[in-house]
């Protein structure tokens, strides 16, 4: 029952004229994939190693200042990474039309992209360096890519060659493939399935003796989710050598009887990852029961509930109530709002769903997400009762009443973008962000709090 939007970027014309430095989360990245989400605490959350040279990839709790910062924006990752490695000032990196500048030699479009080659995103303003390519698939290095509450960083995001979403771009000065070789194979064994864990392994034939610096280990569920990216130092100079993981053991997965999962080996030289073909198991034993459509004590809809049209003074109260919850100690929360209908269990989060029926006066779901005992993340949230054209259109009227409300209130101005069919987002900078979506065949519309503002409501 875990629904993420992936959010990627757009700037208006004056952020544009800054040297490119943007990279605003609004537009849905269509064509990235590999969703794994790492937090910004240390500051540094990936990093590229080319010609001896490491780059890194470097993040601070986001504000609409870091779509132009000279350090964190999308585009100061591209110009730090040629000045660092190659001693080159790339410019020009204004829009998605852009081909990129540099001071010596020149940038030509590529179909076949390397380590170090510029990727331009042509659907939204937004710029990546590659940074591993394994057959068609490239992974991607980038700064200013969140998650949809902007407070963890995309890494390890993979797009496929031919995407007409990207665009590759070459310096005719890139030594970064000579730098490296392929001619590794990894030729799986036979995994040792249980239930509940894998024993993966197989042989890596490198007949060059080139000098492999670490291994590892991707691994996803049936639905290409990542759960987990092992690296690990491993100096093997041998012409064949073994590699061989615990899933549980090792990986710190615990897998689920009878269900599927994929992965993939690699070996990483001089930076440059190389992939082996991602590999199919499904662990022994029955699936667990397939989950009901409904949980026990959701919040039900109906059409009388859907029609109901409050004040905006109600619409204001609530925006307030969930502001108010915002920060809350978890012991707290769970005094004031009573059992939850559905758990889930993150990394290093946790998400509670509360049936609250007293905002707006409909059946909603109050969703607390909780980091460190205390909420992260409040947010408001009410599933209409049908697809029907009644609830569409009342869908979009509460949308645009809880926009209307907080307009004038708020200290940041309102930013608004239609990222897909059916979808309107509205957002305060960091502060606030009104949703108008579709939930499967069924609107809704939820208001979400990310930061303790000090805007008043109610």
């Amino acid at each position: 029952m875990r629904k993420v939007v992936f959010k990627s970027v757009v700037c208006g014309a004056a952020a544009m004229m800054l040297a490119g430095f943007c990279f605003h989360p609004t537009d849905v990245k269509a064509g990235m994939q590999n969703y794994n989400y790492v937090s910004i605490d240390s500051g540094v959350v990936d990093s590229i190693t080319v010609n001896g040279v490491t780059v890194e990839a470097l993040y601070r709790p986001y504000d609409s200042s870091v779509d132009m910062d000279a350090t964190y924006s999308c585009a100061a990752f591209v110009k730090r990474f040629y000045s660092q490695v190659y001693g080159q000032n790339v410019y020009g990196l204004n829009d998605i039309y852009s081909t990129p500048l540099v001071d010596s030699g020149s940038f030509a479009e590529t179909s076949s992209p390397q380590v170090g080659d510029i990727i331009r995103d042509n659907y939204s303003v937004h710029w990546a360096i590659v940074k591993a390519v394994s057959g068609n698939t490239v992974t991607v290095i980038q700064q200013n890519a969140w998650d949809d509450s902007y407070t963890q960083a995309w890494v390890g995001a993979t797009i496929e060659i031919g995407d007409p979403q990207y665009t590759f771009f070459h310096w005719d000065g890139n030594t970064a493939a000579q730098a490296t070789a392929s001619g590794y194979t990894i030729n799986y064994d036979q995994p040792q399935i249980q239930e509940t864990t894998a024993v993966l392994s197989a042989k890596v034939d490198n007949p060059a003796r080139y000098p492999v610096a670490q291994v590892g280990c991707y691994l996803w569920d049936a639905n290409d989710t990542l759960l987990t990216r092992h690296v690990e130092d491993c100096q093997r100079p041998e012409s064949r050598f073994n590699m061989w993981y615990d899933v549980q053991g090792e990986l710190g997965i615990a897998l689920t009887p009878g269900t599927s999962y994929k992965y993939q080996f690699f070996v990483i030289q001089d930076g440059q990852e190389y992939a082996g073909e991602i590999q199919t198991f499904t662990t022994a034993g029955a699936a667990p029961a397939a989950s009901q459509a409904s949980v026990e004590g959701e919040p039900v809809s109906t059409e009388e509930t859907d029609n109901i049209v409050v004040p905006d003074d109600e619409a204001v109260r609530s925006i307030g109530k969930v502001r108010e919850i915002f920060g809350w100690e978890q012991a707290q929360a769970l005094e004031a709002l009573g059992t939850s209908y559905l758990v889930q269990i993150g990394m290093d989060q946790e998400t509670q769903y509360f049936s609250v029926p007293t905002l707006m006066e409909k059946p909603a779901s109050l969703i607390l997400t909780f980091q460190n005992g205390r909420v992260a993340k409040a947010q408001w949230k009410y599933v209409y009762s049908s697809g029907s054209d009644t609830a569409l259109a009342a869908s979009q009227a509460l949308y645009e009443q809880f926009c209307r409300v907080a307009d004038p209130r708020m200290s940041v101005e309102r930013k608004s973008v239609c990222t897909q069919p059916g979808n309107m987002t509205s957002t305060y900078g960091d502060k606030l962000e009104i949703v108008q979506d579709m939930e499967g065949d069924r609107p809704y519309v939820s208001v979400t709090v990310t930061s303790a503002f000090e805007e008043i409501f109610g």
